[in-house]
């Protein structure tokens, strides 16, 4: 009988060797991982950071795994739940530039629980970690688009899947319980993008780890899944985009072979990742007017994102709330015109309503893009017309930190650092740098973890426990 696609997924995940992924597949997932722990420990300092952690204690105990930052001890599925949750929530994590999905933050999330959970050596976690970006990217190609037209997250929706690859991979279950699981997934996988002002989306990745986890946890307690998942008439993609892939656009098509993975791009700026082609072409022009003798600007945008990132226009001009402004192409703008740099300041530690950036985003405006290839690239163009007549322009095809216009080793580790210093100290954070890039020659996750700790002196105990065990093992 032909294998059906969670068959097919599932084996990929539980059968990928180390030296089955390219080398350079191999150093992008480090990367992706070295980022996101230091966005999650960022997070870690603030309001939403508490509120999750808080939220998955009164789930239950229970001491598999750790969450970030606070060091918390919680059962695996609630780690996952607050990891997450700590990467995707200051809404700098990696994007899957085709797939529009947050590949990194449901795959992490689930692979530090399950790691911990299952004692599992720093090799099988990259092993599975890497499986689980693929998957999930895959997946999410599928419906490029089309999931954010019908107003679901594809992070949310796709991440579940990717969590439970590497919930069973870690727990080294055989095929048909990992099948079981995948198809499980298919009725936990959720997320709307209804946000308003609230931290709904921040919530996504997290609950897709969770929900990975947990879909994994039922099927090896013998709770079965429909091996039909992707392709059943009443199954994931039929459910979410009223489309059944065939053929090359299953999402095994080519699987092993072509990896997907290498469309995941960095973010250099705490936004949108729709927005960041604007920012580059912002800066790039800054400095060559001023700012008094701009009469308006113009931001040639793909039409289907207008009411993602520019609308409604009073809002996108005059945010209230960092998360407004960090999907305001106005805004956005304005701020990369006038301070010359996108940051966490931006947004978090500076007046959302400075008036020279207000004065700015007043004037700016988001026009149709009819050049566009969005989902392919996500485009960014800055048009400023000056009082006097002139018109300047920057168009940027693809921003920086895409396939294109690679973000350097050392931006990587320069971002790494000023967000995982919120929260540890610098010399901690050079120690967790040194780890992961080496991850696949660690026994167990335990040091890693202990590094992402807020709280020095528990940090430096359990290192120290550490520290006499290898000791003891080697007496």
């Amino acid at each position: 009988m032909t294998s059906t696609e969670s068959e097919k997924l599932g084996r990929f995940a539980l059968d990928l060797t180390l030296d089955a992924i390219p080398a350079d597949v191999l150093t992008l997932a480090k990367e992706h991982f070295l980022d996101a722990l230091g966005i999650a420990l960022a997070s870690s300092k603030f309001d939403f950071g508490e509120a999750i952690l808080n939220g998955a204690r009164a789930l239950g105990e229970g001491t598999q795994a750790t969450a970030i930052g606070s060091g918390a001890r919680l059962p695996a599925p609630s780690a996952a739940l607050v990891n997450g949750v700590l990467a995707h929530g200051l809404d700098f994590d990696d994007t899957h530039i085709g797939a529009v999905y947050h590949a990194t933050s449901p795959a992490l999330a689930a692979a530090l629980a399950a790691g911990e959970a299952n004692g599992s050596s720093g090799a099988e976690v990259l092993i599975a970690f890497t499986g689980a970006l693929e998957i999930g990217c895959r997946l999410a190609t599928v419906g490029a688009g089309a999931f954010h037209d019908r107003a679901f997250h594809p992070t949310s929706l796709c991440g579940t899947f990717a969590a439970a690859a590497v919930a069973g991979r870690l727990a080294k279950v055989d095929h048909e319980t990992m099948t079981w699981a995948l198809g499980l997934c298919g009725s936990q996988a959720s997320g709307i993008l209804e946000r308003g002002t609230s931290w709904l989306k921040r919530l996504h990745p997290g609950w897709a780890a969770h929900c990975g986890l947990s879909a994994m946890a039922l099927a090896r307690a013998g709770f079965t899944g429909p091996n039909t998942v992707f392709e059943g008439g009443r199954g994931f993609y039929a459910s979410h985009i009223q489309h059944i892939p065939t053929g090359d656009d299953l999402p095994s098509h080519d699987l092993g072979r072509t990896w997907q993975a290498r469309g995941i791009a960095l973010k250099p700026y705490p936004c949108c990742h729709f927005i960041h082609g604007f920012v580059d072409a912002a800066l790039e022009l800054r400095g060559k007017f001023d700012l008094a003798d701009v009469e308006r600007i113009e931001c040639p945008l793909t039409p289907g994102l207008h009411k993602m990132v520019a609308e409604p226009r009073a809002r996108c001009i005059r945010p209230t709330t960092p998360y407004q402004a960090m999907f305001s192409v106005q805004y956005v703008t304005a701020a990369a015109l006038v301070q010359g740099r996108v940051d966490l300041a931006t947004f978090f530690d500076e007046p959302l309503d400075a008036p020279a950036v207000l004065a700015v985003a007043d004037k700016t405006h988001c026009v149709p893009d009819p050049a566009s290839d969005y989902p392919r690239h996500f485009p960014g163009e800055v048009v400023v017309h000056l009082r006097d007549g002139r018109k300047l322009r920057v168009r940027k095809p693809a921003s920086l930190g895409t396939q294109e216009v690679p973000l350097s080793r050392s931006g990587l580790e320069e971002k790494f650092l000023k967000n995982a210093t919120r929260a540890i100290p610098p010399k901690t954070a050079e120690k967790l740098i040194a780890q992961i890039y080496a991850l696949e020659e660690a026994p167990s996750l335990s040091e890693v973890m202990a590094l992402c700790m807020a709280d020095p002196l528990k940090s430096k105990l359990i290192l120290a426990r550490l520290a006499n065990h290898e000791v003891r093992e080697h007496a």
